[in-house]
C-alpha cells in the first residue's frame, strides 16, 4: 500500500456547544464532535485537524477566519446541542476559512429517551453530508482556475464536476481531466479510481460493442487505484462497481463491504452495495441500503440514481406503484439521464396506466431518439434475472416502445 500523496483540503471541527444546563450534554457534545472528526478523517482526500488542536476554541464565539489563520485550514465546522426533556436539537454549519462565508448549515430535531443512543448515528449523517458538500466547493474552485494553472488535484475536481453531469460530453471531459491529473502525478490513486469510474459509467451508456473494452479497462484502473492506496473507500467502491457490472457479485460484495468498513458514512458505498445486492436477488436488503444512501447524502450528485435503483428494487418485487414513485423522484433531478424515464414508463405500463406510460415514453424518446425494447435488454446486461428484463420490456411495450 502506498499512502495518498494528495490531500489538498483541510477542515477543523470545533467542539459542539452545549446549549442546555444539563451536564450530561457536555459528554454528548464531546462525543459527537469526536465521532464527526473520526468519520471525516476516513475521507482520504481530506486532512482533518485533531480535537486537541481545536479544543481551545470551545465555549466562545469564534470567527472561521480566526480558526483558519491559527490552524491553517480551508474549512471550519461548528455546531451546538440543545436538549429539552425528551427532545434534542443539533445544529451544524460549515464555513470557508478564507472569508468566513457559510457554505452549509442544517438542524436535526430528534425525540429520544437516551441521548447517547443517537450520537453515532448523527455523527454519521453529518459527516456523510459534509463530504459531498466540500467536494462541490472544491469543484467550483477548480472550475474558476485558468486551464494552464491546474495541478493534479484541480484536474481531479474538474473531472468530477464533468462526470456528475452523466452525459456523454461530460464523460469525455472527465476522462480528459483525470488523465491530466495522472500526467501530473502518476501515483494519484483517486485519479486512477476516477478513470475507472468513468469507464463504469461508459459501460452503462456507450454502444454495446464498446462495453467489453470499457469493463476491462474499468477493472484494470480500479485495481491500480486500490494497489496505490488500499485505505481509500472510493477506490474499493469503484472496484466493486466494475465487478458488479461484470456479474462478479460475490467479489463486488467483498470490495464494497471493505469500502464501507473504511468509511461507514460513505453514501456512494451504500448505493453501490444496494445496486449489487439487487442483482444478487436480495431486493429487501438492497432497498435498505439505498434508503441509507439517500438519508446520509440527501443532496448527493448521485441522488437521481439512488432513487432510480430503488425504483428497480420495487419493480423487481412487483411493487409497481412504489416503483413509479421512486422513478418519478429520479426524473425530477436536474442531472437525470434518459434511463430513469424508461423505468418510469415500464413501471406505469406494468400498472396498466397506458396514457401516463405513453406520455413518459414520449419524453424518453425526446431524450434518447431511437430507444427500443432491444435497447433496454442491452442496457440491463448486468441483470441476472431474465424475468425482470422480460417484465420491464413488457411494460415498455404498453407505453408504446417497440422492438429492435
Amino acid at each position: 500500500m502506498k499512502a495518498e500523496a494528495i490531500a489538498r483540503s483541510s477542515i477543523a471541527v470545533l467542539p459542539f456547544e452545549n446549549m442546555s444546563n444539563d451536564p450530561e450534554n457536555d459528554y454528548f457534545s464531546y462525543g459527537l464532535t469526536e465521532d464527526i472528526i473520526r468519520l471525516l478523517a476516513r475521507n482520504r482526500w481530506l486532512s482533518v485537524i485533531s480535537r486537541h488542536s481545536t479544543v481551545g476554541f470551545g465555549g466562545r464565539v469564534v470567527d472561521a477566519r480566526e480558526v483558519g489563520a491559527q490552524l491553517g485550514v480551508s474549512y471550519v465546522m461548528s455546531g451546538s446541542v440543545r436538549k429539552s426533556h425528551d427532545a434534542v436539537r443539533i445544529t451544524a454549519e460549515l464555513a470557508r476559512a478564507a472569508d468566513g462565508k457559510q457554505l452549509w448549515s442544517d438542524k436535526y430535531d430528534l425525540q429520544l429517551e437516551n441521548i447517547f443512543d443517537i450520537q453515532e448515528e448523527m455523527a454519521r449523517q453529518i459527516a456523510a453530508t459534509i463530504e459531498p458538500e466540500l467536494s462541490k466547493v472544491e469543484q467550483q474552485l477548480a472550475a474558476r482556475k485558468a486551464p494552464e494553472s491546474l495541478d493534479a488535484w484541480d484536474c481531479y475536481q474538474r473531472g468530477l464536476w464533468n462526470l456528475w453531469r452523466f452525459t456523454t460530453p461530460g464523460f469525455d471531459q472527465a476522462e480528459v481531466y483525470f488523465k491530466r491529473a495522472l500526467e501530473a502525478d502518476p501515483d494519484f490513486a483517486r485519479g486512477h479510481g476516477a478513470l475507472g469510474y468513468v469507464n463504469v459509467q461508459r459501460a452503462l451508456y456507450d454502444e454495446p460493442r464498446d462495453r467489453p473494452a470499457r469493463l476491462e479497462t474499468a477493472l484494470r484502473q480500479a485495481r491500480v487505484s486500490v494497489a496505490l492506496d488500499d485505505l481509500d473507500c472510493f477506490c474499493h467502491c469503484v472496484l466493486g462497481r466494475a465487478l458488479c457490472l461484470n456479474r462478479q457479485n460475490d467479489e463486488a460484495l467483498a470490495a464494497i463491504d471493505l469500502s464501507l468498513e473504511l468509511n461507514p458514512s460513505f453514501a456512494q458505498g451504500y448505493f453501490a452495495q444496494g445496486f449489487n445486492l439487487l442483482w444478487y436477488g436480495r431486493e429487501i436488503e438492497a432497498e435498505t441500503l439505498l434508503d441509507r444512501a439517500t438519508m446520509l447524502s440527501p443532496r448527493d450528485s448521485h441522488l437521481w440514481s439512488f432513487h432510480h435503483v430503488r425504483s428497480w428494487a420495487h419493480f423487481s418485487l412487483g411493487e409497481y406503484d412504489i416503483a413509479v414513485e421512486f422513478a418519478r423522484r429520479a426524473t425530477r433531478q436536474p442531472n437525470v439521464p434518459y434511463r430513469a424515464f424508461a423505468t418510469l414508463a415500464a413501471a406505469l405500463g406494468r400498472q396498466g396506466e397506458k396514457a401516463q406510460a405513453e406520455a413518459v415514453a414520449a419524453e424518453l424518446l425526446q431524450r434518447k431518439p431511437g430507444y427500443k425494447t432491444d435497447t433496454a435488454r442491452q442496457e440491463l446486461f448486468f441483470c441476472n434475472d431474465q424475468g425482470f428484463i422480460d417484465r420491464f420490456v413488457a411494460g415498455l411495450r404498453v407505453a408504446g416502445i417497440t422492438g429492435g
